[in-house]
């Protein structure tokens, strides 16, 4: 997704901070602090906030920085995406970051994922990578087709793809055309183009609505199949025809 190539690693050119306030350095402590419209630059990656914190271990010869802390309307960008929030948190070493609310936010050239709480990161050994974002998530991919809920879970292959999303709490899928389905948990296999909704469903394309225990939507044709789940009786519906 947008962070996973950020060029802070440590092979990568020479990191530098400036502040307008302070810039300190604790060997002891193995801190980099620097305060005051603070920005830090390494190749084409720059995070700046308020504050900056960059940490390693004092006792290693290298003195590799090992993580980035930025708080007060942190933003992050690179040549992949761009990345907001009140803190965000970075691993130097890829493994990961979180972006941390309220209005958490990053970009990429997949979509656009937004949630009030945080939005975290992890890129596994084999590259793929996991994102979850929590508190009133939203996940808009390149075809503004949108992802609604509490939590919102997408997956990501090693190229950056989307995969699949998981949805819980009151969660809502719209399509391109703008036909809606609401639940309380939902799964979206990209591969297919297709969202499966379960738990006091309803579909409407606007007009007409129809309401049961389980939804199908197809995000290529526009048709939704609606289920009944047993547990909630008959599958029920009002259609407008004009």
């Amino acid at each position: 997704f947008a962070l996973a190539s950020l060029a802070m690693a440590e092979d990568a050119s020479t990191l530098r901070i400036e502040a307008d306030d302070l810039l300190e350095w604790d060997q002891e402590a193995g801190v980099y602090t620097a305060s005051g419209n603070a920005i830090a630059i390494q190749g084409d990656a720059t995070i700046s906030g308020d504050l900056l914190v960059a940490t390693y271990d004092p006792g290693s010869e290298e003195r590799s920085i090992e993580q980035i802390t930025g708080t007060g309307d942190v933003t992050f960008v690179d040549s992949q995406g761009k990345a907001r929030g009140q803190k965000i948190i970075y691993n130097i070493d890829g493994s990961g970051y979180q972006v941390i609310g309220p209005s958490a936010r990053v970009e990429g050239k997949n979509g656009t994922i937004s949630a009030d709480s945080e939005i975290m990161l992890v890129t596994l050994a084999d590259e793929t990578q996991h994102m979850t974002a929590t508190g009133n998530a939203v996940y808009i991919n390149a075809d503004n087709e949108r992802f609604s809920g509490d939590i919102i879970n997408a997956h990501f292959n090693a190229e950056g793809a989307l995969q699949r999303i998981e949805g819980e709490g009151s969660v809502d899928v719209r399509t391109s055309e703008g036909n809606t389905a609401s639940g309380n948990s939902l799964v979206y296999l990209a591969q297919t183009e297709k969202a499966t909704l379960v738990g006091d469903v309803i579909v409407s394309d606007g007009k007409s609505t129809m309401q049961g225990g389980r939804a199908e939507v197809d995000f290529i044709s526009g048709n939704s199949r609606l289920l009944s789940d047993k547990k909630h009786g008959r599958v029920r519906g009002v259609l407008i025809t004009n």
